[in-house]
């Protein structure tokens, strides 16, 4: 299922990957932020392939096919969480490439054409922050996302796809609303802004992404044995 899943997304990475390579510059370069190049390809190579390989599912009658074969439904869902984990990590990959080629042209012969602005207060910490972020947002859209599909197929998840990420996005905006940070806040973060606590931070960050994700991938497991195909 993995493999599957990695053959029919091998197809359609490079057009993703010219598009994302694209619109990374253009982001980076008009923000003048290398910090947001990063989470962007994280969060929009694997989104748009998982959709690309569930639609191609669909459209062959894969899923039908797939139960003749020698995989249990919760085969078929662990494989796909883990052919779509890898699709993050080779996006986050991309991502760290082409931020580090940027830096490279920006320090040699078309230094010229970089923005200087680009690289002012540039530093690890912060491209690791980025990529934890990056990950984590991902990882949270597909273990919201995932489980609609699991449950009703594509065509009906994206029904109830949008509903979701707005009622979210509600959840998130309301409760930033008068909120003022805590003082232990205010040193958590200074805290997180020295090299001991960055790592710690960004590895706590990914470490909860990564549980939901598992969580994720239990719920569709119940969720798609349930299902009719």
């Amino acid at each position: 299922m993995f493999m599957s899943d990695l053959q029919v997304a091998k197809k359609y990475l490079i057009q993703q990957l010219i598009v994302a390579l694209l619109v990374g510059c253009i982001i980076g370069f008009t923000t003048e932020s290398l910090y947001l190049i990063v989470p962007m390809l994280t969060v929009v190579i694997p989104f748009s392939l998982a959709f690309t390989i569930i639609a191609y599912d669909e459209r062959g009658d894969w899923q039908q096919f797939r139960l003749a074969l020698p995989l249990s439904r919760a085969d078929v869902i662990a494989g796909r969480y883990a052919s779509i984990a890898a699709l993050v990590l080779i996006g986050a990959a991309i991502g760290l490439v082409l931020t580090g080629l940027i830096v490279v042209g920006g320090q040699s012969a078309l230094g010229g054409m970089v923005p200087p602005t680009l690289f002012e207060e540039l530093s690890w910490q912060g491209i690791a922050l980025a990529t934890a972020l990056g990950i984590a947002i991902i990882l949270f859209m597909l273990s919201v996302t995932l489980p609609l599909v699991s449950r009703f197929g594509m065509t009906k998840a994206v029904r109830y796809l949008p509903l979701a990420m707005v009622l979210i996005a509600l959840f998130v905006f309301a409760s930033g609303q008068e909120f003022q940070l805590p003082p232990f806040v205010v040193d958590f973060i200074y805290w997180a802004s020295t090299p001991t606590g960055t790592v710690v931070v960004a590895a706590a960050i990914v470490g909860v992404a990564v549980i939901i994700y598992l969580l994720s991938t239990l719920l569709s497991i119940k969720l798609y044995a349930k299902r009719e195909l």
